[in-house]
Order: structure tokens, then sequence, then C-alpha cells
């Protein structure tokens, strides 16, 4: 008796693990190690200090990859690339303050959104641009395929102004300071941590965007396994205090 109930404890054990989906050695492209694409310019969700990557974004994936036992390697990427590297298996995933748009979700799938800001319209103090119908005839800097340049071309439509693209925020805020560009649109997280934000200031709110993290379209196992320890952050309110820390 004693030797069939061991017997059907095995089995049931066995039954257990089959139904119990841990991750693959195959949910990475490197056995062992989430390898995360990032924009080092996109502050505070992730920027260089020290020659170090910080961040709300990296500290966050990192988190990630290490209830997920994995180790994590960042790769540096200008921002109109990120996607086009997920969506090629060059990376498991990208990070940077990437807004969950219908057009992405063409290239990459999303996790769950973990953060929100809202899309705003700055200008210099001493422009005398006052409403976002004062752009009429104006320059209005953006950085290269990012939500604010196909924001800035649905405006363009209905108005008349240039729009000058940018590879980084940088370059954008030197001349949107220095007066070679009159106005830019930004987030609200972005425009709080600028060095310009004294010479600044908002001029009208476009709309809310949502944060996630961008994986390859195929790796399913992998948006799973993200979008639990996600949840699972979140209930343990540890999103919440890692925002709070960023923003400060």
């Amino acid at each position: 008796m004693k030797k069939i109930c061991f017997l059907m404890a095995i089995v049931l054990i066995l039954a257990i693990s089959a139904c119990i989906s841990l991750p693959s050695e195959k949910m990475t492209i490197k056995t062992g190690t989430l390898i995360v694409g990032v924009f080092k310019h996109a502050p505070p969700a992730v920027y260089e200090q020290n020659g170090e990557l910080i961040g709300f974004e990296v500290e966050l994936v990192s988190e990630i990859a290490k209830r997920m036992n994995l180790n994590v390697e960042f790769k540096e990427y200008m921002f109109s690339n990120l996607l086009n590297a997920v969506a090629n298996n060059e990376i498991d995933c990208a990070i940077s303050d990437i807004s969950i748009s219908p057009e992405r979700e063409k290239i990459v799938s999303f996790t769950r959104a973990y953060s929100h800001t809202e899309l705003v319209v700055l200008v210099r103090k001493e422009s005398g641009i006052q409403t976002i119908t004062d752009l009429n005839g104006k320059k209005l800097g953006v950085v290269d395929d990012t939500i604010h340049e196909t924001k800035a071309k649905s405006l363009q439509k209905s108005m008349d102004f240039e729009i000058i693209e940018y590879e980084t925020p940088i370059e954008l805020y030197n001349d949107l300071n220095n007066g070679k560009i009159d106005s830019t649109i930004s987030e609200m997280d972005n425009f709080k941590v600028s060095s310009y934000m004294d010479q600044l200031e908002l001029i009208d709110t476009l709309e809310v965007l949502y944060s996630g993290i961008a994986v390859n379209k195929n790796n399913k196992e992998l948006l799973h396994e993200m979008d639990r320890v996600l949840l699972e952050l979140e209930t343990e309110g540890y999103i919440e205090e890692l925002k709070q820390k960023w923003s400060n």
C-alpha cells in the first residue's frame, strides 16, 4: 500500500511539473541574459551619468531580469533604430520611454503599460508664442521617429509650420534655447528634468501617452513572463516607489 501511495505521489509531482510554465532557454537570444536596447537620451527613464546608464526604466528592467533569473545587458541605439532592432532579433526588448501606439504595435509587441505622461508643446519664454495657433510660420523641432514627430506631422496638416528633425534631445534643446527653432513637442517627464526648464514654458497639452517594454512579436513567452513580473511589481508597490525615486 505504501509503495502504491509513493508511486502515486511521484506521478502527481510529475504531472504538476509538466503544467508549470517555466522560462525556457530559448526565451532570450543569449542564454541566461536579457539583452535590452536603449536610447541613452531619455531622462528620467534612461540616461547616462559618469559613463553609467541609470534611470527609472534601467532600474525597472534590471529588477525584472533579476526576478526572471536572468542577467541584463544593455545595447545602445539611436531611438529611430530601437524597434527595428527588436523586430530583427538583435535584442530581446527595448526601453527608453517608448510610447505604445497602434503604428508601433504593427512592428513589435508591448508589455502592460507601467507609466504614463503628457505630450506637451514647449516654447522659449521670450518667444511671444502663447497658443498652439501661434506656431504658424514657425519652426518646430522633434526627435526623429518619435511619437513627437508623428504628432507634429498630424498637426501640420491643419497648420503651417516647419518641422526640423533631430537625432537627440540635446541637439534639439540647444537649438531651441539659442533661437534656431521656435518650439518643440516633448513629454512632461522629460521637460521636468530638462536643464533648460527655466528657459522654457508649456503652452499646450496634446494627449496622454502610456509606456511599455517593446518585445519581438514572435516571442510570446518573453512577453508573458515580463507581464507577469510587471504585475507582481505593480501589486507590491515597487513601480510606484521607483517612479517617486526618479521624479525627485
